[in-house]
């Protein structure tokens, strides 16, 4: 029975040697694996964003997450994906208010609804641009690589 817990101490000790437990920037940046596929906080976020699309409010989780996660420890390419995510939420909601407001405004003050379809359709093109924005932003997340352009209004 001693030597079975003397083992098991020994065993113990290598593991912690070669792990080291309390290091925070390991356990804080290690990334996890879901089935093959590299889970990293820029990829949750950009999940969130596309969830949206279901849910209606899962946006504002993630950019509030992408504005927490920007201002605490971040590797240096999840600092562009950060930029790059909380712009994509600023052009879908500038993008959403223009739509309305213009939509409803001059349909209301020309009594024509050629206004609300032109801001739907432009409305409905923002949509398909924020698609294309978290697909663009999850194939260089789930690679660990920065974002070339964050500033970019295009994809």
């Amino acid at each position: 029975m001693a030597t079975k817990n003397a083992q098991k101490s020994k065993e113990m000790t290598l593991l912690s040697e070669k792990v080291d437990l309390n290091s925070e920037t390991d356990s804080a940046h290690r990334p996890t694996t879901i089935s093959g596929l590299l889970a990293n906080r820029p990829l949750i976020i950009c999940i969130l964003y596309l969830c949206t699309y279901f849910t209606g409010f899962s946006c504002a989780v993630g950019v509030v997450l992408a504005y927490v996660f920007k201002n605490g420890p971040t590797e240096d390419w999840e600092v562009s994906q950060y930029l790059y995510l909380i712009r994509t939420f600023w052009i879908l909601v500038v993008a959403i208010v223009t739509a309305l407001t213009g939509g409803i405004v001059l349909t209301a003050l020309t009594e024509s609804i050629i206004f609300a379809v032109l801001f739907g359709l432009l409305f409905f093109a923002v949509l398909i641009q924020v698609a294309a924005r978290m697909v663009y932003a999850m194939l260089y997340a789930a690679q660990q690589k920065p974002m070339p352009q964050p500033t970019t209004f295009l994809v």
